[in-house]
C-alpha cells in the first residue's frame, strides 16, 4: 500500500507548492474558466493569503506522509542476521572460556574427581592448521583469578605454543566453583578415549576436599569451557570416545 501514499502525496504536494508561490496564476489556470467574468470574480488578496496558508499546511502534511512512507518501508526491509564468528559457529553461545595451560594427559582416571561429560570435540592439526582463534577467548578463571591451587598444569611460557600443539579441542560444561584438574587420554590405533575431570581447588590447609559433593553435575550453574589436548598422534580416522566407549559428538565446523 505504500504506492497509495506516493500517488496522493506527490500530486497534492505539487498543487500546494503552486498555490504558495503563484496563487493568482493557479486560480486563473484552474478556476477562471468556470465563471463568466474572470476579472470581476477573481478573489482578493486576503483570499489568496488564506489559500497560501492552507497550501503550506498541505505541503507539510505531504512531506510528513512521504517521510512516514520511507521510514515504514525501511523498517520492513529484511535485515540480514549478523554472521556469527568462527567461535560462535563452532562452539555456540555463550562464548566459552579457554583452558590455556600446559599439562600432560593421564592414562588413568581419578575416582576422587568428577568426570564432567564432554559435550563435543573438534580435531585440529589433522589439516596442519592450529585453531589460533582460540587465543581470543578469555582464559578460564575462578572468581576472577587464573592462579588457582590444583588447576591443571601450568601457565604456558611465551615460547610454548599450547594451541599449536593441540590435536583435539573438547568442550565441557563444568560446575562454576570447580576447576579442571585432570585430562585422561587413552590412545590405540583404532580409537581415542578422552575424559575431563573437575574438582575443588586445593585447600590452603592441606585438607582433602570432597569433590563429588562440591562439584555436582546436576548443578544448574555451570560454565562452558574449551580444553585443547595434545595427543601422541593426530586423531585421523580413529574414533573418539568417552572412557565408557560411547562415541563423542563431533561439532559442526566449516573451514
Amino acid at each position: 500500500m505504500d504506492w497509495v501514499w506516493w500517488f496522493l502525496a506527490v500530486p497534492l504536494g505539487v498543487v500546494a507548492v503552486w498555490a504558495i508561490f503563484a496563487p493568482r496564476n493557479q486560480w486563473r489556470s484552474l478556476f477562471a474558466w468556470s465563471v463568466s467574468n474572470a476579472h470581476n470574480a477573481e478573489p482578493g488578496g486576503a483570499a489568496f493569503a488564506i489559500r497560501q496558508i492552507i497550501a503550506a499546511v498541505a505541503v507539510a502534511l505531504a512531506l510528513l506522509a512521504v517521510g512516514l512512507t520511507i521510514v515504514n518501508s525501511a523498517a520492513r526491509e529484511p535485515v540480514d542476521a549478523p554472521r556469527a564468528n568462527e567461535i560462535e559457529q563452532t562452539w555456540g553461545t555463550p562464548e566459552p572460556l579457554l583452558v590455556y595451560r600446559t599439562f600432560q594427559t593421564s592414562a588413568t582416571p581419578d575416582t576422587t574427581l568428577v568426570d564432567v561429560p564432554i559435550v563435543g570435540y573438534l580435531p585440529v592439526n589433522d589439516v596442519a592448521r592450529a585453531p589460533m582463534y582460540l587465543l581470543t577467548l578469555e582464559p578460564f578463571s575462578r572468581l576472577g583469578t587464573t592462579n588457582i591451587p590444583g588447576y591443571i598444569g601450568t601457565h604456558p611460557s611465551e615460547t610454548d605454543s599450547t594451541i599449536g600443539r593441540a590435536d583435539v579441542v573438547v568442550k565441557v560444561n563444568g560446575p562454576l566453583l570447580c576447576v579442571p584438574r585432570r585430562v585422561v587420554a587413552i590412545e590405540t590405533p583404532e580409537r581415542v578415549q578422552l575424559a575431563v575431570y573437575y574438582g575443588l581447588p586445593t585447600p590452603s590447609d592441606g585438607s582433602v576436599p570432597n569433590n563429588v559433593v562440591g562439584c555436582p553435575l546436576d548443578d544448574d550453574v555451570s560454565g562452558s569451557v574449551l580444553v585443547p589436548i595434545a595427543l601422541s598422534d593426530p586423531i585421523g580416522t580413529r574414533t573418539v570416545e568417552s572412557l565408557d566407549g560411547a562415541l563423542l559428538t563431533l561439532v559442526d565446523h566449516d573451514d
